[in-house]
């Protein structure tokens, strides 16, 4: 009992006494002579290294081909690397579902009449070294057009075929990890024999993808 009585006694005497009490740095002055920070706003410009992207979108064709295929869901995936703020070399797949639009509303089969699979190799420049950074691009791609249920017998057939992709893009870098990019490409084709138009630069497929990622 006398030791928790000495206890709260020596309590009860720093509580009051407040001499105790100083200043960080052992003085009343402590500091009053440091330097403050000084934070400044810097803008960085768009990233470099590996990025990886994943979207959706729209696929389309045009020409003759436009009135015989309605536009369909796209999706596709790209692995990239940018050794500068304004150079770009990507490898991407890419993939489309489409119903031929004479076979009527339901299309030809269940599902999508034509599914597109293809791979390209391109080159994007950008036009700024900025963060919000808009781009051209340019390359070349192999697809394969794969026609389900009666779309033969309107004149369509199962193709592997070439395509020189060109298109613009902007692309904006959310910090470090996280990369937004909005593109749209007309897709020239060559040696395609999908379907029965002929092949020139007037009856190509047009993409537009929104895809996110992370640059590293």
């Amino acid at each position: 009992m006398g030791l928790c009585v000495a206890a709260l006694w020596s309590g009860a005497a720093l509580a009051g006494d407040d001499s105790w009490k100083q200043p960080y740095g052992g003085s009343g002055q402590a500091g009053q002579d440091e330097p403050r920070p000084v934070y400044r706003t810097v803008e960085r410009g768009a990233d470099t290294g590996l990025y990886v992207l994943l979207g959706g979108g729209t696929d389309g064709y045009t020409g003759q081909l436009a009135p015989e295929l309605n536009p369909g869901f796209a999706y596709g995936a790209t692995v990239g690397v940018k050794p500068s703020k304004i150079l770009g070399l990507e490898l991407g797949y890419s993939g489309g579902l489409n119903d031929i639009d004479l076979a009527g509303p339901g299309g030809a089969a269940d599902g999508a009449d034509i599914v597109r699979n293809g791979a390209q190799a391109a080159v994007t420049l950008g036009l700024t070294p900025t963060r919000l950074q808009p781009y051209v691009m340019g390359g070349i791609g192999i697809e394969h057009f794969n026609v389900r249920g009666a779309g033969q017998v309107f004149g369509f057939q199962d193709d592997t075929s070439g395509y020189v992709p060109a298109g613009v893009g902007l692309r904006y870098n959310i910090g470090r990890l996280l990369t937004a990019d909005a593109r749209v490409n007309y897709n020239i084709p060559f040696e395609q024999d999908f379907a029965p138009v002929d092949n020139n630069i007037g009856n190509g497929r047009y993409q537009a993808l929104l895809q996110l990622g992370g640059t590293y």
